[in-house]
């Protein structure tokens, strides 16, 4: 039965009622019929609302329901529409699944075939895998072998290494003290050319850079002079002996104390007398 239908037998069934309801009043009273049809409302004794009134109410609820049958009407039709139209979807995909199973089978047709001739294949593979896997057994023990002489020869470059880094070490100990040795012979070098000297000069008696006065004049050529040993004077150094711009001789000195020394004129150097308060020095100026 259709919703229409259902609404029908519903609506008959309401308005049964409400008849029914009528003639039983009717048949159950004899009195005021007028009362019974036309009263607006219900009494306090217990007298119900005419039946006018009931009509009413009825016919409005049978235009409600009428209303809702045709509502419904509307909602059919367009539920109708929609599954057709879902209808014509569904056996559109119908077609186009029907296409793609055809489709289908005649790949799922193709990879049997194809499936055979892997069979094949996979056969003819096993065969190669077993003489593969002779192969990589042999393979495996050459690698065993190989490994061991690979951890032999790591051990070899493990200890190389310690005695690398040992002799770098080393290395830079030495580079450090050859650092040293230059600046070294950096300063010497410096001070032989302040002293106008080179490393084949003898410097036994070299006297340091002096400058003094004699302080007194004595018999057997002996001269007594301000610079001693705190100068750095020491027995045989030799010094020139001079006046302003007049070159006196040269002494050997002969005996040093702390702030004096005593020095011997040599005759051969002489070229003047030497007086007290003549200068003194390690080279002329």
């Amino acid at each position: 039965m259709t919703l229409v239908g259902k609404i029908l037998t519903v609506l008959i069934l309401v308005v049964s009622i409400a008849y029914m309801m009528l003639a039983a009043s009717v048949f159950a009273t004899h009195r005021n019929w007028r009362d019974v049809v036309l009263r607006p409302e219900a009494t306090a004794d217990g007298q119900p609302r005419g039946l006018k009134f009931e009509i009413e109410d009825i016919a409005k609820t049978n235009v409600q329901l009428q209303a809702e049958i045709d509502r419904g009407s509307d909602r059919l039709a367009l539920e109708q529409a929609a599954r057709r139209f879902a209808l014509a979807a569904l056996q559109s995909r119908l077609t186009i699944i029907e296409g793609e199973r055809n489709s289908s089978e005649s790949q799922l047709r193709e990879v049997q075939s194809a499936n055979g001739m892997i069979v094949e294949t996979l056969n003819t593979n096993q065969i190669v895998l077993e003489k593969l896997t002779g192969e990589v057994a042999t393979l495996r023990q050459e690698i065993r072998v190989a490994r061991e002489a690979r951890d032999e020869k790591f051990a070899d470059v493990v200890r190389l290494t310690e005695e690398i880094n040992g002799i770098e070490g080393s290395r830079q100990q030495l580079q450090e003290r050859n650092n040293q040795l230059l600046a070294q012979l950096s300063r010497m070098k410096h001070v032989l050319d302040r002293n106008e000297l080179t490393e084949y000069d003898p410097v036994d008696n070299k006297p340091p850079p002096v400058d003094g006065i004699v302080t007194a004049v004595g018999a057997r050529d002996m001269i007594e002079i301000s610079i001693g040993a705190d100068d750095g004077l020491r027995q045989g150094h030799m010094l020139e002996v001079f006046r302003r711009n007049s070159y006196l001789g040269r002494i050997v000195i002969q005996r040093t104390e702390p702030d004096k020394a005593v020095g011997k004129i040599l005759r051969e150097y002489r070229k003047g007398i030497i007086k007290k308060g003549d200068r003194v020095a390690t080279k002329l100026s």
